[in-house]
This record gives structure tokens, C-alpha cells and sequence, in this order.
């Protein structure tokens, strides 16, 4: 038999040689000259030699002799060591590293090129992005839909702000807050959205039934919509879709706003019994229901309840006296399980996200990933590592599969989003009732398809590394790139910037548009270098596109604004403020809003007392070139870096010269200048916001009210100061602040 394990080695030398392809044993992953020119030799002896081993004992046994066998042992033990160890050992520490640039460029640039082709990075296109310090409000205010989508709302602050006004019982949660965008009143806003899931886990101890678990409270109810730029006078966000049943104060509805399927829907619940479920809470009062939809697997007969009675370890299944002839058991609720169950074989996005359809129902979206650690010459990275394990080793992703899943049916759907990707065509092959082209996906579901995070993430990452395709720029790693790091949280911490959602109008474009943006700076340094961005609307939807800063120009990084910040002292002194009265400060992300040909940084800061779980927006900070302002709103703190923009001054004078032609003398109660001049920033922010919602008939009115007002405070000057001062100069004297200019809170 000893014959058989040599012809077993010999097969296994010959396949080692091709996993050479996949390891690194010289400067870079897959085949380096010492494998080319010591290891792949030396394996094709060592097979050979095998093959003739295993002859040469076949020889010995059919002659009975003893020494042939002890001598073919010992032989290719010696040999294995010499030719698999001691020669490619001699051949890297002799030939290799005296000169591995020269020796080993040739594979470098192998690796560069199968690194960029297995993570799509051959498809990122690079545009030049000179910047500027021209941005103008005027600029700001061409770019209506850029600035009134800004997110100024978080989604760790906002998911603890819904919390307290939006669950209204405590067994409903909400698990994550998502990002998209709507055609809301026929213009595009950037929203963020919770479903209201029912989590039993949080239900009162003394309501914990096994009926209760699984006949009585069996779904979510609902979500919570809010726009990522609009705060009440409290500080909190202004809600689109709120209460139960859902309101929705914009037009946009929800016909079923039931949610058997989503996140935390951990728990198998059965319906259509004989007792109707708990739908929502009224009053003092429960609203009944029974379910209506198509879900869920039949378990009339006594023999299906056994099955499921044994599978569920549960024997209440099988005496209940609740389910009858209709019964249903709905399982395999969570989305991230069930999606699993059905293809195995792909990776799926760790965010999945609620879209609401034109018909008002409710569905998730979900990414789906390919992927293999048997691509060539590619490096590999970890996927869905955490800290109890170290994930698994991929080399080659593709973002090639959109999966839908209805929150009150279950049904699930795969459509193929990279036809060019060969193993979604190898599966779809395989299986070819199981994926559908996504000429197939409903028209209203496509409008909210985005790039996802996680695989951006992943290609941004090896971007860094593999933007540097020469290889000697390569090999001595002059130009590697990292993510940014910001401060945040309410112990201003630091932590990596994640990459964000923006609406925006790319340079060149000529309309807004859904984009993933993250900003890169140089390893170990705090400037930016170039700004990365995944678009996600229509023809465009897939694209990447870098955009390169001047390397000879300092454009500041993350984390140097976030120093400005804290040097300036009329800031860093309000948060001391605030920190020493019974409440903490938190920080915001700092988002990098390019706009024109510049960079304009927003950063939010919420406040939260410290017995309280409702932190509320309180201060906008702005930073553009060498300004800083920190004002209550966006708006304001754009107006104290950028002033008024001149169309606005255009309106001011041509209305205040309509009133001196009227002969408008009314005056109002009289007021004092202080009194005058907060009601002029009121009316002037109310005018902006009125503007960016596209609200031109109310931002006509007031611009009319500023101009009363402001005409008021010219009538005071003249009799207190015997002057005459421009209005708008007034304006602009009390909303500019900049680093050498504090202002009072």
C-alpha cells in the first residue's frame, strides 16, 4: 500500500504548485520569482520523483526486497528538504533581497493589476479636483439641493432621540436608522428612516406568555421618517411619518405597515388561529387583526405539528388548542437568516434597509456579495471579522446581487446587478429559477438602490494601497492612503471616519445626484489627498470616480478642522460650558461637502443631560478656508461665514425702494435695536429655510417682513445716530464671525 501514498503524493506536489498563486512568500501575494524560478521547479520534481517512488516500491514488492523501499524513503525525505526548503531558502537570501525590486517587479506588477481587476478597482475612474477658496454664497445658494440636504443628524444620536418619542411601548424598538432619498413634494430630499419592530424581549415580566410570545404579539408596526437637515425649536428632528398607525405629514403613505420579517424578528410566531393578534395599541385600548398575507408554512395536521414541535423543541405546538385547520407558522423571520437559508453561497451587506414602495408597502433592501479567496496574484482581506473571530479570507468581491424582501409576506427575490461577474453566471446557471435580471425589480424599489457601504468600504480600503500602480512606487509604499479619522461621541474621542451618503452634484454634472463619499488622507498625516465618490442613480448607478487634490497644495483633512475647532475660543468655550452644567457635549461626524470647486465642512453638536437619553441638536458648526462659525442652524452658520449672497441684497434694496415709493410710513410698536435686530435673523433664517425648500412664495413674504423690519432699524439710526446705514451692512456686521472675530453666547 506504501505505493499508493507515493502516486498520492505525486498528484498532491502537482496541485501544490498552483496554490503557490494564492500565498505570499516573497514581497507580494501570488507567484514571486523565488516560487517562479526555485519552488514551482522543485514541486515538479518532487512529483516526478513520487511517481517514480511509488513504481519503484510496486518493483520492490513483486522481487521481496527490502533495501529498495528504505532507500527510496530516505531519499525523498533528503530530497523534499533540500529542493522545498534549502533551495528557495538560498535562492531568497542570495539572489532575492541584495536586489528584490529589480527581481521581484515583475510579480509586483502582476499583483497590482489582478489586486485592482478582483475588487473592481480598474473601474474607478480619477479626475483632477483643483481646489479653490472662491465658494460664495452665491455658490451656496446655486447649489440649493447639495445644501439643503446636509446631513445634520447622526444616526447613533437620532436612533437615541427616537427612542423616547417614537416607540411608544416598550416592546417596540428600533434597531438602526437608514439613509436614503424621496421625491417628497416633487423634490428630491435626503431622509432617515427606522422601522418600529416589536422586540418580545422587552416586554413586561409578568405578560411574558408562551401565547402572548407566539400567537398574540407577532409583529412590528409602522416607522419613523425624518429629514436629515430639519430641527424643531427643542432641538429635536422634525418627523415626516410618525405615531401609530403611521402619520405622514408629507405625501407619502403606508398602506401596510404591518412588519413580520425585519431585523428582530427573531422568534416563530404563528397566525390565523383561533385568537385574532395584537396589531397596534389605541388608547387605553388594543387594535385586533388577523394576518392576511401569503407567508408562512400550514401546520393543520397533527403530523405537521410534530415536525415543527421537534424542530422548534417546543411541545406547546403540539397541544395548543389556538391553531386550527388555517393555521400558519410563520419562521426564519430576520432577514439576515432568511436570505442565508436560500443562497448559502453568497455574502451578504451587514445593513439591510426599509424602503417604502410607491403602493405604500414596506420592503427591505439587502446587498448581496460573490466572492472567493481562489482569485491569483490578489491580496486578501477579512470579511465580517469581529472580535470573537477573525472572519473569512476573500481575495475577489463583487457587488453582483440587489435582494429584495417584503416585510409583511417574506417573499424574497434576487436580481442580478453585475451580469459581468463570472460566478454570479456560474450560480444563475446552477440555479436559474432562483435569480432574475433586474429588468424584473419594480420600477419604485430601483429609485432606492444605493451602492452599498460595506463593499465601498472594502475597495476604499484597498484603494489606498493600490492606487500606486508603478511598481517601484509600489514595492516602497511612498504614497499609501488611509481613511480619516474625526472626533466624536460625547467624550471626544477619535475614531476612523465612515464613509456617508450625500445628495450632491458632482464637478461637471449638471444635476444632484445620491452619492457615497469618503475622503482619503496620507497614511500617518492629517491633509486630504483626493476624495472618493459611488454614485447610485440611474445609468450612472455603480460608478466610482476619485478626485485627486494638487499634492502641491495643503487642503485640510478631518481632523485638522477638528483641531481649528477646538482652538477657537468662543467655541471651545461654550462646550466647556455646557460640559460643567449637568450635561455632555456630542460631537457629530464632520462631513467634507464638496460644493463647486471647494470644500465646506459641517459638523453637528448635540447636547444630552446626563439623566436623560434625548440628546438634542443644539449648535451647527461651519469651517470654510480660514472661518469657523458656530450658530444654531446650518443656515445661520452659513450666513456668519459667507454673509448674504447677493441676490438676497438685491431683494432687500429693490423692496425697500418699493416701500419709499408706496410712501410706506406704518410703523409698528415701537422697539428697541437688540429687539430689531434677533427678529431680523429670525425672519432671514425662516427666509432661508423657506428657500431651500422651495417655498418661493412664503420666501417672498419674507423678504417683505425683513425689509419692514429692517427699514424700522434705518428709522431708529437716523433719529438716534443723525446716520443712515445700509441695511444689509447691518446684516452682515452682526452674522460674520470668523477665527479672529468671537462672538458672545
Amino acid at each position: 500500500m506504501v505505493h499508493f501514498s507515493f502516486f498520492a503524493f505525486g498528484v498532491s506536489w502537482y496541485f501544490d504548485r498552483f496554490e503557490l498563486l494564492f500565498a505570499k512568500n516573497g514581497a507580494v501575494w501570488g507567484v514571486g520569482y523565488t516560487d517562479a524560478n526555485a519552488r514551482l521547479p522543485a514541486f515538479m520534481i518532487m512529483s516526478i520523483f513520487s511517481f517514480l517512488a511509488g513504481v519503484a516500491f510496486l518493483f520492490s514488492a513483486f522481487r521481496n526486497r527490502l533495501r529498495l523501499p528504505i532507500g527510496i524513503v530516505v531519499l525523498y525525505v533528503v530530497a523534499r528538504l533540500l529542493l522545498t526548503s534549502v533551495w528557495p531558502s538560498l535562492i531568497q537570501s542570495l539572489m532575492v533581497e541584495p536586489s528584490e525590486l529589480e527581481k521581484e517587479t515583475e510579480y509586483i506588477q502582476h499583483n497590482i493589476e489582478f489586486s485592482r481587476a478582483a475588487y473592481a478597482l480598474n473601474r474607478i475612474s480619477e479626475q483632477p479636483f483643483a481646489v479653490d477658496k472662491t465658494l460664495s454664497m452665491d455658490d451656496i445658494d446655486a447649489n440649493p439641493l447639495t445644501v439643503s440636504n446636509i446631513r445634520i443628524w447622526d444616526d447613533r444620536p437620532l436612533l437615541t432621540t427616537y427612542a423616547p418619542i417614537q416607540e411608544i411601548r416598550t416592546y417596540y424598538d428600533f434597531k438602526d436608522v437608514d439613509i436614503d432619498r424621496y421625491m417628497i413634494n416633487d423634490e428630491l430630499r435626503q431622509v432617515m428612516l427606522s422601522a418600529r419592530e416589536l422586540n418580545f424581549d422587552n416586554f413586561p415580566q409578568q405578560g411574558r406568555s408562551w401565547v402572548n410570545e407566539h400567537f398574540q404579539y407577532t409583529h412590528g408596526y409602522g416607522l419613523t421618517m425624518s429629514p436629515v437637515n430639519m430641527v424643531t425649536e427643542e432641538g429635536l428632528p422634525e418627523l415626516f411619518i410618525q405615531d401609530i398607525p403611521p402619520q405622514s405629514n408629507i405625501d407619502i403613505t403606508i398602506s401596510r405597515p404591518e412588519i413580520y420579517y425585519g431585523e428582530k424578528t427573531d422568534r416563530y410566531v404563528i397566525v390565523k388561529g383561533s385568537i385574532q393578534e395584537f396589531d397596534y395599541p389605541e388608547g387605553d385600548a388594543n387594535v385586533q387583526t388577523t394576518y392576511a398575507g401569503k407567508g408562512g408554512v400550514e401546520i393543520s395536521s397533527l403530523y405537521k405539528r410534530m415536525l415543527f414541535a421537534s424542530y422548534f423543541q417546543d411541545i406547546e405546538i403540539l397541544f395548543s388548542q389556538y391553531i386550527n385547520s388555517e393555521s400558519k407558522i410563520l419562521f426564519r423571520r430576520t432577514i439576515q437568516e432568511r436570505v442565508r437559508k436560500l443562497v448559502p453561497f453568497l455574502l451578504f451587506d451587514k445593513d439591510p434597509y426599509l424602503v417604502i414602495g410607491e403602493d405604500g408597502r414596506l420592503v427591505w433592501v439587502m446587498d448581496a456579495y460573490t466572492g472567493t479567496d481562489s482569485y491569483p496574484y490578489s491580496e486578501p482581506i477579512s470579511v465580517g471579522r469581529t472580535r470573537r473571530n477573525s472572519g473569512y479570507r476573500y481575495n475577489y468581491m463583487r457587488n453582483s446581487v440587489k435582494v429584495v424582501v417584503d416585510a409583511y409576506n417574506g417573499d424574497v427575490s434576487f436580481y442580478v446587478s453585475d451580469k459581468s461577474d463570472p460566478l454570479i453566471k456560474m450560480y444563475t446557471k446552477i440555479f436559474p429559477n432562483t435569480f432574475q435580471d433586474m429588468s424584473m425589480m419594480p420600477k419604485d424599489i430601483v429609485s432606492h438602490l444605493r451602492y452599498p457601504v460595506d463593499f465601498f468600504n472594502i475597495q476604499a480600503k484597498m484603494f489606498g494601497v493600490y492606487h500606486m500602480t508603478r511598481p517601484n512606487v509600489f514595492y516602497n509604499k511612498e504614497d499609501v492612503w488611509d481613511f480619516p479619522r474625526e472626533l466624536y461621541g460625547s467624550d471626544g474621542g477619535s475614531q476612523r471616519m465612515d464613509s456617508y451618503y450625500l445628495i450632491m452634484k458632482l464637478p461637471g454634472e449638471e444635476k444632484e445626484e445620491f452619492v457615497l463619499l469618503l475622503p482619503f488622507v496620507p497614511t500617518q498625516k492629517s491633509n486630504m489627498i483626493a476624495w472618493l465618490a459611488a454614485r447610485s442613480d440611474g445609468e450612472n448607478s455603480g460608478n466610482l470616480i476619485l478626485y485627486q487634490f494638487p499634492k502641491q497644495k495643503l487642503i485640510y483633512g478631518p481632523r485638522q478642522i477638528e483641531a481649528r475647532i477646538d482652538q477657537d475660543p468662543v467655541i471651545s468655550q461654550q462646550i466647556t460650558l455646557w460640559s460643567q452644567s449637568g450635561s455632555r457635549v456630542v460631537r457629530g461626524n464632520l462631513l467634507v461637502i464638496p460644493i463647486e470647486k471647494s470644500l465646506l465642512y459641517v459638523e453637528p453638536l448635540y447636547l444630552q443631560a446626563q439623566t436623560s437619553q434625548l440628546p438634542e441638536l443644539k449648535r451647527v458648526i461651519v469651517s470654510y478656508d480660514s472661518k469657523i462659525a458656530m450658530e444654531e442652524s446650518l443656515s445661520e452658520s452659513l450666513m456668519s461665514v459667507f454673509g448674504i449672497s447677493k441676490s438676497m441684497q438685491a431683494d432687500i434694496k429693490k423692496r425697500k425702494i418699493e416701500l419709499e415709493e408706496e410712501g410706506s410710513e406704518e410703523e409698528s410698536s415701537v422697539r428697541s435695536w437688540p429687539e430689531l435686530a434677533q427678529e431680523a435673523k429670525r425672519i432671514l433664517v425662516e427666509a432661508e429655510d423657506r428657500q431651500s425648500n422651495g417655498d418661493w412664495a412664503g420666501y417672498g413674504e419674507s423678504l417683505d417682513q425683513l425689509a419692514s423690519v429692517l427699514g424700522e432699524l434705518e428709522r431708529q439710526a437716523n433719529q438716534e445716530m443723525g446716520g443712515s446705514p445700509n441695511e444689509v451692512e447691518i446684516l452682515k456686521e452682526g452674522s460674520n464671525t470668523t477665527d479672529d472675530s468671537p462672538k458672545e453666547e
